[in-house]
């Protein structure tokens, strides 16, 4: 199976729950940033998984990271903006066959959410949803991940990659 999985990260966390589902879904699926992962490179998935983090309550956009912006110098490390928001990397997100998912990662509580909407964008875009979204938990604003969160993404992949087979 042609499997990918594009993701927005800014401190690091949601690019290794990524890394993480990639490892269940099984060898050869590849893991992208949002600027890695091309039209032309999805084009061919049989199975997209696609991820951010939530910020301002949702799909992060250039907007919302107008925001991230001012958390230069006061969060632990600086924030990785150089990769197109999720929001923009689904606008230029050709017709696709395949099926899909999708996860964020966020501080548990009422928060907001950015999955579902990435789960519809694909949807009407033709692809087919496996799974309900995904939520995989950060300890604070800029995380770390809680505990057994990767472990919990790599189980989601793998089964991801079974009802994708």
């Amino acid at each position: 199976m042609n499997a990918v999985v594009v993701f927005e990260s800014l401190w690091g966390n949601t690019a290794a729950v990524a890394r993480a589902i990639a490892d269940g879904i099984g060898p050869g699926t590849r893991v992208l940033s949002t600027s890695e992962a091309t039209p032309q490179v999805v084009a061919d998935a049989g199975l997209l998984v696609a991820g951010c983090p939530v910020i301002a309550f949702g799909v992060p956009t250039q907007q919302r990271l107008e925001g991230v912006r001012t958390e230069v110098g006061r969060a632990p490390s600086d924030p990785d903006l150089t990769q197109p928001p999720m929001h923009q990397w689904l606008d230029g997100l050709a017709q696709g066959t395949g099926r899909c998912a999708a996860f964020d990662t966020r501080v548990r509580g009422p928060f907001g959410s950015a999955s579902p909407k990435v789960l519809r964008a694909t949807e009407r875009l033709g692809y087919r949803s496996v799974v309900k979204p995904e939520a995989l938990h950060v300890s604070g604003k800029y995380g770390p991940l809680r505990d057994g969160e990767l472990d919990r993404a790599r189980r989601w992949g793998q089964d991801l990659g079974r009802q994708s087979a």
